[in-house]
């Protein structure tokens, strides 16, 4: 600690003295218009040429800081400036435009490496190489038992993590619920292999206006004349039956009044045009293609898969990074299955399917 306060102080020194030097005698100094400074292969504009003086490059105090990455603050109650990047802070007084520091005294400071260029008249900064940080490999396998509840699959690289429920297994279908979180700036995509398992969303939306219907009843009565030999007398016996033509008329009516419970059944609170409905979402061969986990935002779909006689279910399935890495990562849901394992607190799953 004491060495880090030490090191402080002396860039504090140094700056302010050249700060001082070139404030009172700029006359000693020559501006060397032809002189070039390039940072990471792109030149540098100063607002005041570059001074070289005993094999000393000095430069614009505000531009070469900022052109670093240093951040300036001025104090104006201490009349004192500040460059500050990372760990290191460097300070310095009587602040103005045209304060002139030593280039390659800077640069070195701030973690950069300096080359001169004699036949050029260049000098080129080079910043430092960021150290990548070392993320361990991705178990891209959530196996889950067949008595747990949660399990998860965490990409750091990629901040992104897939959270597995373990609803239960009742009358041979599976139920899981299947958490994504994408914390990057970036969207992610979903796919799952073709298979078996049903795939759902919850929607919220509004519900539909419930259609006017006029369901007509089409039963026509006749009545057939039955006369009684016997006694003579006269009956009218009423027959019964239906009409095709309404019959028809009718499906339709029936038919869009289904529809409408379709859409518009699900979960609900009292007096709210809201509901709340789960829908299969896969395609016909039962994989799910580009469903989209926007950046910063949560998903959640409902897994629900036949297991027959198995010992072990795996749903196989990749997400898709865009970016710079643009990739596509697969990963597996393993599954240990047992003949019945109650749903416990867990509610009906109501579902209608969407092709």
């Amino acid at each position: 600690m004491k060495n880090h306060n030490f090191a402080s102080k002396i860039i504090t020194f140094f700056v302010v003295m050249i700060s001082f030097a070139v404030l009172s005698s700029s006359q000693a100094f020559a501006e060397d218009s032809d002189l070039k400074c390039y940072l990471d292969g792109k030149q540098l504009h100063f607002n005041v040429s570059p001074i070289l003086k005993d094999g000393v490059t000095y430069v614009p105090m505000r531009a070469i800081f900022e052109a670093l990455g240093a951040t300036i603050k001025w104090d104006n109650h201490a009349k004192s400036v500040s460059a500050v990047k990372g760990d290191i802070n460097i300070k310095g007084i009587n602040f103005q435009n045209n304060t002139l520091v030593p280039l390659r005294f800077i640069s070195e400071v701030l973690g950069s490496s300096v080359t001169w260029d004699e036949g050029t008249k260049s000098i080129y900064i080079t910043s430092p190489v960021a150290e990548e940080k070392i993320i361990a490999p991705v178990n891209r396998t959530i196996s889950v038992g067949s008595q747990e509840q949660s399990k998860s699959l965490s990409d750091e690289r990629n901040r992104f993590v897939i959270n597995v429920k373990h609803y239960g297994i009742k009358n041979n279908q599976l139920y899981s619920l299947l958490e994504f979180s994408n914390m990057d700036n970036k969207d992610i995509s979903i796919n799952f292999k073709s298979g078996d398992q049903k795939i759902i969303k919850t929607f919220s939306k509004e519900k539909d206006p419930m259609p006017t219907l006029k369901i007509e009843n089409c039963t026509e009565v006749t009545h057939k004349v039955v006369i009684d030999n016997i006694g003579g007398n006269i009956y009218k016996i009423p027959e019964f039956s239906v009409n095709q033509a309404c019959v028809s008329s009718n499906q339709s009516q029936q038919d869009a009044l289904e529809v409408w419970r379709n859409n518009n059944s699900g979960l609900s609170e009292l007096g709210s045009n809201l509901v709340s409905v789960r829908k299969y979402i896969q395609d016909q061969t039962g994989g799910l293609q580009n469903f989209v986990i926007p950046a910063n935002k949560a998903e959640q779909l409902i897994l629900v898969a036949p297991v027959g006689g198995k010992d072990r279910l795996v749903v196989e399935g990749s997400y898709f990074v865009g970016g710079l890495s643009n990739k596509t990562i697969e990963f597996q849901l393993n599954y240990e299955v047992v003949s019945e394992l109650d749903l416990g607190i867990y509610s009906y799953i109501y579902t209608e399917p969407v092709y």
